[in-house]
């Protein structure tokens, strides 16, 4: 980030890890001059010098176990089965979760004429240098490019973690990259349906935080009524389901939820778009929709949801944190720390450490972050107190395990000899 010289400051809203971002404080380098009610009234303006150092990952919300756990098998375009360890949550270990795309009230398989499959199961690229285990398929049709990726991330299980748990590597997170690159506007929708099976029962049923005490079976969960995620449980007992696996759907503001979430039998398979709401009645399965919209020439939507053992957050952004400094840095003034947070992590906190040289005059040294508003963001504020020039290193520290350090150098010019030059 370019050093800012003068005492105002723009925001600073830093980019983070693909987990979050935090601001906290390094010991002093030195100081020219103390600050107080005897201090005298400054002749010139300090110049203040800031510098972002980059993000460090301490620790994960969670430390994670890299061992896989889950594997994913291809049986065609943009269609895969899983296991867990072994066992089976798509009844069809190959190929068991289909896409179809709706394109302008056409019903398109990928793969199929006359759109072309560009790209078949390449690996991901590395993000931010580090590797991930995935794969993605391009298809063409009539300048549209639907990009689908598999990638297997970490997942949590629900509630609180017991001690010493990781986050097992034993789900897949699955995206739709959507672009037009044609001249006119098209509507797309995008279907994703499966035959379900937990383990050793084909009519496995569902439950969801949103509806507690509940069974589901034949239902349509629509807009506000899709939960953060569903459980698929291989018994229907809420107090002893055996295996669970999860269905996540809320995984940040860049990526858009299903519209619908159908939870029905496999009777209910037709031929056509729509899928009713039936029981499973021993045959279990769901269809996700993203309701087709209008997608502009030159725009782009993602589209994502995952499933596996556990539950799923977005690998690029775990609780992204920009920070903001603003006010004086004149000793004896205040100045603030704005702490912007990019869709909170639940339970979330931020801590503010300052060095020797500032002293924090306003709001809590450690604060929870609060609920996001309306734009999926939240901010904490703090107050601090410049106490003489010098250098330091400001930083705070995220529970989720990352560090943001703002280098900051406060000095005072010196005053040039004129015969008025300070006492």
């Amino acid at each position: 980030m370019t050093p800012t010289s003068t005492c105002s400051h723009a925001r600073l809203l830093a980019a983070v890890l693909p987990l979050l971002l935090v601001v906290a404080l390094l010991p002093t380098a030195g100081s020219d001059e103390p600050a107080g009610k005897d201090a005298k009234e400054p002749k010139t303006p300090v110049q203040v010098t800031i510098v972002d150092e980059k993000p460090v990952v301490v620790m994960p919300v969670l430390p994670v176990d890299p061992q896989p756990r889950i594997t994913y098998q291809f049986g065609g375009p943009m269609a895969f089965g899983l296991l867990v360890e072994g066992k089976r949550i798509t009844y069809a270990p190959v190929g068991g979760i289909g896409t179809l795309f709706k394109i302008d009230e056409k019903i398109i398989a990928p793969g199929n004429l006359p759109g072309k499959l560009e790209v078949d199961k390449a690996p991901l690229e590395p993000l931010l240098g580090k590797k991930r285990l995935g794969v993605k398929s391009v298809y063409v049709y009539d300048n549209i490019h639907f990009t689908h990726t598999v990638e297997v991330v970490p997942g949590k299980p629900p509630g609180k973690a017991a001690v010493g748990a990781k986050r097992r590597m034993d789900t897949v997170l699955v995206r739709y990259f959507i672009e037009n690159k044609g001249q006119q506007a098209h509507k797309i929708g995008v279907r994703a349906a499966m035959d379900i099976l937990i383990v050793d029962n084909d009519g496995a049923l569902f439950a969801a935080p949103n509806k507690p005490n509940q069974i589901l079976d034949g239902v349509e969960l629509k807009g506000k009524d899709v939960p953060e995620y569903l459980q698929v449980l291989q018994r229907p007992n809420l107090q002893n389901p055996l295996f669970v696996a999860h269905f996540t759907y809320k995984l940040g503001s860049q990526m858009e939820p299903p519209t619908r979430v159908v939870l029905t039998g496999l009777g209910a398979f037709g031929g056509g778009w729509e899928i009713p709401a039936r029981q499973a009645g021993g045959d279990s399965a769901m269809a996700m929709y993203w309701d087709p919209r209008e997608l502009k020439p030159n725009s782009k939507i993602q589209l994502a949801y995952a499933y596996g053992q556990g539950i799923a957050s977005n690998p690029e952004n775990e609780g992204k944190v920009g920070v903001d400094l603003g006010g004086s840095f004149e000793p004896g003034r205040t100045f603030t720390v704005t702490a912007y947070v990019e869709d909170p992590s639940p339970g979330q906190s931020l801590t503010l450490e300052l060095p020797p040289g500032m002293e924090r005059v306003e709001g809590k040294e450690l604060q929870p972050v609060p609920p996001p508003s309306n734009d999926g963001n939240s901010i904490v504020l703090w107050k601090a107190r410049v106490l003489r020039t010098g250098q330091f290193a400001l930083r705070v520290r995220s529970s989720t395990g990352v560090t943001q350090t703002k280098l900051i150098t406060i000095t005072r010019p010196e005053v040039k000899a004129s015969g008025k030059g300070e006492s």
